[in-house]
């Protein structure tokens, strides 16, 4: 281990379309950007391995987000969230974004679906909770005396936890998406947005869906892509978020 560098575990449960890689790369390159040089981030295939060594070798574990989804479930995702209840158990920080965010939910007894809203892309605002106003993920992002608070983050996902398994916390809850942070102990945490993703990232993703995205969009009646694409921006709030997870998860590990 590089001498200061914090060791994270990248836990890819999926990749970016082969089209968008050369363009915008993929989730390494996006959490890279925001964590910098104070972490060395190693990549796992979650899919290709589920269950890892010991876990206990790592700061921090991040579940990156996926075009999977549980509510189609694949063979590797039940071994997946044992290897993460056993790394929870041992006192490893884990931060779970969008499909990594519904894992832990899986893991801890909480239901998946597909959301009944569709889609739910581009920046959105979401409200913190009482709990998460005060929750050291949301350091310097809660409202006066630490009472609730907006945060602006950007979004790409269709499934959502619907209901929370009985160790579970919600954090932010949002209009479109209940569930939108959520707690399990001291050290596990799950947030539906992408605090990784810049607003150009997302805008190349909302475009590569936009047949999808539209016909969803006259289905439910949300935004079509175009006004998606207008309102998407960068995101300091989800970034500070992430960058929370490592000053008061990991390096208090």
């Amino acid at each position: 281990m590089t001498a200061g560098k914090r060791r994270i575990v990248l836990y890819k449960t999926g990749e970016t379309h082969p089209s968008l890689k050369p363009t915008i790369g993929c989730y390494e390159r996006w959490f890279s950007r925001v964590l910098g040089e104070a972490v060395r981030l190693e990549l796992h295939l979650a899919w290709d391995k589920p269950a890892m060594a010991d876990a206990k070798e790592y700061d921090g574990i991040i579940l990156s987000g996926s075009p999977r989804s549980l509510v189609e479930p694949e063979p590797w995702m039940d071994e997946a969230a044992e290897w993460l209840r056993g790394a929870a158990a041992a006192g490893v920080p884990v931060l779970g974004v969008c499909f990594g965010h519904q894992l832990i939910g899986h893991a801890w007894g909480g239901k998946v679906r597909t959301n009944p809203r569709g889609w739910e892309v581009g920046t959105v605002s979401v409200e913190l909770t009482s709990e998460g106003a005060v929750d050291p993920l949301f350091t310097g992002l809660a409202g006066p005396a630490g009472l609730g608070g907006q945060l602006h983050v950007n979004e790409s996902h269709r499934d959502e936890i619907e209901t929370l398994g009985p160790e579970m916390r919600t954090l932010a809850r949002g209009q479109h998406t209940e569930h939108q942070a959520v707690a399990v102990g001291e050290h596990v945490r799950g947030v539906q947005f992408h605090p990784e993703m810049d607003a150009g990232v997302v805008r190349n993703i909302i475009a590569h869906r936009r047949q999808i995205l539209d016909e969803d969009a006259a289905r439910h009646g949300t935004p079509p892509v175009e006004e998606r694409l207008r309102q998407t921006k960068d995101t300091p709030d989800g970034e500070r978020v992430l960058r929370n997870f490592l000053h008061h998860f990991v390096a208090k590990s």
